[in-house]
């Protein structure tokens, strides 16, 4: 019997940034359903822990980090060795009159 899944993503490790909401958090639900181990940040404590609660399967691990921080970076660089992936979703948006 054929066992193989070209959709498995068992035996990696994946980074998420902005994983609290929006397409990052639907992203990081997708990954662990698909086996990964996640390494989940973003700036919010509350909604990343709700991200990391919904998640599939064990090990994964949340960091709250500002990416626009460079102190919060090199955390997440001392704190991640190897990763087989990145997906990259942080942002921010500068609100301003629609004129």
């Amino acid at each position: 019997m054929n066992t193989f899944n070209p959709f498995s993503l068992e035996g990696k490790t994946i980074l998420i940034t902005g994983a609290s909401s929006g397409i990052g958090k639907a992203i990081a639900i997708a990954c662990a359903k698909m086996s990964a181990k996640l390494i989940i940040t973003a700036r919010h404590k509350e909604r990343l822990q709700d991200t990391l609660n919904q998640l599939e399967g064990e090990g994964h691990t949340m960091i709250l980090a500002d990416l626009s921080k460079s102190e919060d970076i090199d955390r997440i660089v001392k704190n991640v060795s190897l990763l087989d992936g990145l997906v990259n979703c942080a942002g921010f948006t500068i609100p301003k009159p629609f004129t």
